[in-house]
Order: C-alpha cells, then sequence, then structure tokens
C-alpha cells in the first residue's frame, strides 16, 4: 500500500467533512484522533470518503437528521469508514502487485536446452522401465 502524504490524507478528509457538513467549522481533537487512528490502519483515502458518504445517507435517514440536526463529528462515520475500507481490502483480495511488462525477462533456460533434457530423461526412464518392470 502506498505511504499516505500525513498532510494531504488529514486534510482531503477534512475537508470533505465539512462539505458534506455544510460548514466550515473546525474538526475536533477526538476527530483528529478518529483521522490518525485511520491513517495509521492503513485505510485508503477513497474507503474513508466513502465510508463518510455512507455514513451521512444513514444520518439523513435517522431521526435526527430527518429533523435537520446537522452531524457534527467524525466519530458517527467510524463503522461506515470500517466497513467500506473492508470492501476495499476484499475487494483488491488476489490482486499482487503491478507487473512491469518494461523488462525484457530472460529465460532461465533455452528451448534447447529444454528438449535435450526432456529427451534425455524420458530416454532415462524408458531404460529403468524395461529393466524394473512393474
Amino acid at each position: 500500500m502506498a505511504q499516505f502524504n500525513y498532510f494531504n490524507y488529514f486534510t482531503e478528509i477534512e475537508e470533505y467533512f465539512w462539505r458534506k457538513r455544510g460548514a466550515h467549522l473546525l474538526v475536533s481533537p477526538v476527530d483528529w484522533a478518529i483521522l490518525e487512528t485511520w491513517q495509521k490502519a492503513g485505510i485508503p483515502l477513497d474507503a474513508v470518503l466513502r465510508g463518510i458518504d455512507r455514513a451521512f445517507e444513514s444520518y439523513g435517514r435517522s431521526r435526527r437528521g430527518a429533523a435537520g440536526k446537522p452531524l457534527k463529528s467524525l466519530a458517527y462515520c467510524v463503522d461506515a469508514v470500517v466497513e467500506a475500507a473492508a470492501e476495499a481490502h476484499e475487494a483488491a483480495a488476489g490482486t499482487g502487485p503491478a507487473v512491469s511488462h518494461d523488462k525484457k525477462e530472460t529465460e532461465p533456460f533455452s528451448r534447447e536446452e529444454l528438449a535435450n533434457f526432456l529427451d534425455e530423461s524420458s530416454q532415462a526412464l524408458r531404460e529403468r522401465t524395461v529393466l524394473f518392470p512393474f
């Protein structure tokens, strides 16, 4: 996983949360601790943003959200972010590191060497089978 730029990770999430909340208010120290936990856990930025979207959708359907009360803390988003991170991790399962095709791979053995080896091995196997039939 790529290393996160500490400043960009935090500010991207903070600004996204501001836009979703509709108010440019300071994020609380508890929210900063939550951000740091996500960053240290290696949760990708896109998973965090997807989780925040889901949390706001859920909050909008809640009684408080329907009453027009704003969501004030990232603490409400924790479960949704963890779920989005788990989904991203599961979706990435089975994908290996990016393969670079820039290098010309050399074969450890030439085709001629392999053909000779197989011929000699099959001949040796035939000789042993004749001497020791099963």
